[in-house]
């Protein structure tokens, strides 16, 4: 079995406990607002530009027979719209500008690299995290790797949306020791309006998760004129207080670092580019708050 892989980051200390190797899957169901990984949006590969390698030879426009490059001496803009990623201008180019995000690989091809870090992973307390994009959007081959895992014995997360079937979800659980669920907004039409999708089955699925006692831990990005806002706070807080077993709470400070990927893949950024990093002392009173209605709560 195959699929698509388009990072594998290895000594991550951000998904989970330890040093980790981060499996980056591409495809997602959610469109947010703030995305900073917009490479793992779609399930195939596509062309990624860096601008400050391209010498505006041409050479990638007279390779791509689609229209996918213009390149004039003020500058190159990729047309995602007749880009078909045959990869015949990463070929052509020869100042690495260009690249193709996305790699068909096999299970046991993503496994020999998470391989080398086992010696780490015993020293640390790490492991293996699947994130994205979405990984239950590669539901199959997702649970082969974390099946892998368990065989060899390897601490195994999974970084979701939880934006899926609850039998995919409770499949998964005997191979997993820790579930990172990401929460957006606890208000449906907010979540629509800031994902492209509305959360009834999100939050309906970290109910079940947080009373059946599954290692959860629920990471929620703090995005400034986003859902940075009073309601999601009061939202927040009323839901954690609802739960039967309130699952420790984590929040993801905004940062720019996605701002330069949507142009190096063609796109526009769905975020505008005035809107500030987070800054942690803002997030620090929604995190007294929290604690204050027994949530254990750190800032990422």
């Amino acid at each position: 079995m195959h699929g698509w892989v388009f990072n594998i980051q290895r000594f991550s200390l951000h998904d989970g406990p330890g040093i980790r190797t981060t499996v980056f899957l591409k495809g997602c169901p959610l469109r947010c607002a703030w995305c900073h990984n917009p490479e793992g949006l779609e399930g195939r590969a596509q062309v990624r530009l860096t601008l400050n390698l391209c010498a505006r030879c041409g050479r990638c426009a007279a390779a791509c027979e689609n229209g996918g490059h213009e390149v004039t001496a003020d500058g190159h803009s990729l047309h995602l719209a007749a880009c078909i990623s045959c990869g015949r201008c990463v070929d052509a180019c020869p100042y690495g500008a260009l690249e193709m995000v996305g790699k068909r690989m096999s299970a046991e091809e993503v496994l020999a690299v998470v391989r080398r870090d086992v010696p780490f992973y015993q020293q640390s307390g790490g492991g293996i995290t699947l994130s994205g994009g979405e990984p239950l959007a590669q539901f199959a081959f997702s649970r082969l790797l974390l099946q892998a895992a368990k065989t060899e014995g390897m601490h195994a997360a999974i970084e979701t949306s939880a934006l899926a079937p609850w039998p995919r979800l409770a499949a998964l659980a005997p191979l997993l020791d820790l579930w990172l669920v990401d929460l957006k907004h606890t208000d449906s039409t907010s979540h629509r309006a800031l994902t492209g999708v509305p959360n009834r089955r999100i939050l309906a699925n970290i109910r079940r998760m947080a009373g059946a006692g599954w290692p959860l831990l629920l990471r929620v990005p703090w995005v400034p004129r986003h859902n940075a806002e009073s309601a999601f706070l009061d939202g927040l807080t009323a839901f954690l207080r609802s739960l039967d077993n309130p699952p420790p709470l984590e929040f993801m400070p905004y940062h720019r670092l996605g701002l330069g990927k949507w142009a190096a893949l063609g796109g526009e950024s769905t975020i505008p580019e005035d809107i500030p990093a987070a800054d942690r002392a803002d997030i620090e009173p929604w995190a007294v708050r929290l604690r204050d209605a027994g949530v254990d709560v750190k800032i990422g």
